[in-house]
């Protein structure tokens, strides 16, 4: 490696003006020349772009592909083993076909009336139970537009898992999701 004085110092020599200059001349002909063209409002054609686009209900999404991710807020209830249960949750689904949504796992929370025993009384009865539900996997199906809260409405069914109770059953319900 070299001294970085001597770098500096061969850079400064060779960019330094010589003595010698090349002689100039001027350059015939315009040297920038501007088209007539009218102004344009890039805004206005923006909106007639959105406009005619939203007239065509034209998709910015990959139609080739089954895979779309939509997340879903939605409540269901299910009735297994002599249990009634309800959850409100928040589903993902991540494949479409058709009307059709596949869903992953998700979280959901709710109540169930379950069989408790009392001790005191020594005898068995109903009561509800706030819990946890895993919705273990699920299928929505996109019944259409509902304009009064604009979103999209869908039936689902799903399999669940209760973690409090250590059970599995299935809800139906509905779901909502802007896609």
């Amino acid at each position: 490696m070299g001294c970085p004085m001597g770098w500096l110092l061969s850079t400064l020599l060779f960019l330094s003006p010589s003595a010698d200059t090349l002689p100039s001349r001027d350059l015939a002909g315009p040297v920038f020349v501007a088209p007539a063209v009218e102004p344009t409002n890039f805004d206005l054609v923006d909106v007639r772009g959105e406009a005619r686009e939203e007239a065509l209900n034209v998709k910015v999404e990959d139609p080739h592909t089954i895979f779309v991710i939509k997340r879903h807020i939605g409540a269901s209830v299910g009735y297994d083993n002599t249990v009634f249960h309800g959850s409100v949750g928040f589903y993902m689904t991540i494949a479409e076909w058709g009307r059709w949504n596949f869903g992953v796992p998700s979280v959901a929370f709710g109540y169930g009336r379950y069989p408790t025993y009392d001790r005191a009384e020594r005898q068995q009865s109903m009561r509800n139970q706030p819990t946890v539900f895993v919705s273990l996997a699920s299928v929505h199906y996109r019944v259409g537009f509902v304009r009064a809260i604009g979103l999209n409405g869908y039936i689902n069914l799903e399999q669940v898992y209760d973690l409090r109770h250590n059970m599995t059953g299935s809800q139906f319900g509905v779901s909502f999701s802007s896609k």
